[in-house]
């Protein structure tokens, strides 16, 4: 048994010197010295901020000059407002697989430092009394090992002091994979997934939602709904990365090729 902690402490050095703090997490280049994003200079330069030309319900980015995208205009949001980080591009898609399907847990803080700074720049003129991590449901986390929006949550909660309850909010059913869905589908799929487990400690507060990635919004305002039903004062969403539109000829369409490898 001695053994066995020594070993695993071992290990646990070995991952903390030579992968969390000295490789990019996007390339896996090896840097000179850790940084906060936890990305070389080529693979940081490469990421797409999403900037002030947002959608100003849903945070993701425009290609025009409209208040609001077309599914904000066309669906009703449960939540107040959400924002992102970046664009959810080859580069972000790279990190975010790490953390979601690659077992690197430790990708949680980087993510949440992007995420920290999207705070402090929409956020920090709301009261927010509680953190809120997308749930996942027991099977799912098991097979995970971690649940990668608690995570990134839990950073945020302890840089901003903000108490954070990943219990708050649980995922009752397995539903599909958002990914094979249409956006409509998608809508439809995470109706009833999530509850409420303790409305006293809902009414009356404001609530800030954590996600790794935001695609078409339906998770964020089904748990905002769940809250809100709670008689929550108000609910916010912050996520790392988001979708974008793109033109194809007259019509606006959501780009499908990021919405590969997406499990809720």
């Amino acid at each position: 048994m001695k053994k066995d902690k020594l070993k695993s402490g071992f290990m646990k050095m070995l991952k903390e010197i030579f992968v969390d703090k000295y490789n990019c997490i996007a390339c896996d280049t090896e840097l000179c010295e850790p940084t906060r994003y936890g990305l070389c200079d080529k693979c940081y330069g490469k990421l797409e901020f999403t900037g002030d030309n947002i959608c100003k319900k849903c945070g993701r980015i425009q290609n025009n000059e409209a208040d609001f995208c077309l599914t904000c205009q066309e669906h009703a949001r449960e939540f107040d407002f959400s924002r992102s980080c970046v664009v959810y591009n080859d580069i972000a898609k790279d990190i975010v697989r790490g953390i979601k399907f690659g077992h690197k847990k430790y990708f949680g803080k980087y993510l949440a430092a992007y995420i920290t700074d999207r705070y402090d720049k929409d956020f920090s003129s709301v009261s927010i009394d509680c953190i809120i991590p997308v749930p996942l449901t027991r099977k799912r986390r098991k097979e995970r090992g971690y649940n990668q929006s608690e995570v990134i949550a839990k950073h945020l909660a302890e840089e901003r002091g903000i108490p954070m309850d990943a219990s708050l909010v649980v995922k009752i059913k397995d539903n599909k994979e958002q990914a094979k869905l249409t956006g409509k589908e998608r809508e439809q799929n995470v109706l009833g997934v999530y509850e409420v487990s303790r409305k006293d400690d809902v009414k009356g507060k404001t609530f800030l939602i954590i996600d790794d990635v935001m695609t078409t919004g339906s998770t964020l305002s089904e748990i905002a709904g769940v809250l809100k039903k709670a008689k929550a004062k108000e609910v916010f969403g912050l996520t790392f990365a988001s979708t974008r539109y793109k033109l194809q000829g007259e019509n606006l369409v959501l780009e499908e090729e990021y919405y590969e490898d997406q499990m809720v």
